[in-house]
């Protein structure tokens, strides 16, 4: 029984998750150039295989989106929460990507690398 329920709510968090995450046909070209140059950047760290690059970068695109929308759409209080949110499950969805260890290191060079935008308050 336990299984079960566990499995239940396994697959709702898995696809809550997901449906947060919007994928569009064609993305922005800033946005496909930062999410290369952050991949890079990533891989050349965390020793990445071709296969968790493509990933990696796919799923990245999908948060830097996410970012922009929240940037252009909240302010203040509002917007540090959204961008607290999306930086949480951009992590998340990495752990699904990367190795224990690739994701332990991705977990303390996030910061530098992509760090949570300041706000003014409201």
């Amino acid at each position: 029984m336990k299984r079960i329920v566990f499995g239940l709510m396994l697959v709702f968090f898995s696809l809550s998750t997901v449906a947060q995450v919007q994928h569009y046909e064609i993305k922005p070209q800033h946005i496909e150039k930062a999410a290369d140059s952050l991949t890079q950047i990533y891989s050349a760290k965390l020793g990445m295989t071709p296969k968790q690059d493509l990933l990696f970068k796919s799923s990245l695109e999908d948060f830097l989106l996410l970012r922009e929308e929240v940037s252009q759409k909240k302010s203040g209080k509002a917007k540090l929460e959204d961008l607290t949110r999306v930086y949480v499950e951009e992590s998340s969805k990495m752990s699904e990507i990367l190795t224990e260890y690739q994701f332990e290191l991705y977990e303390k060079i996030k910061p530098g690398i992509q760090p949570i935008d300041t706000v003014e308050k409201d």
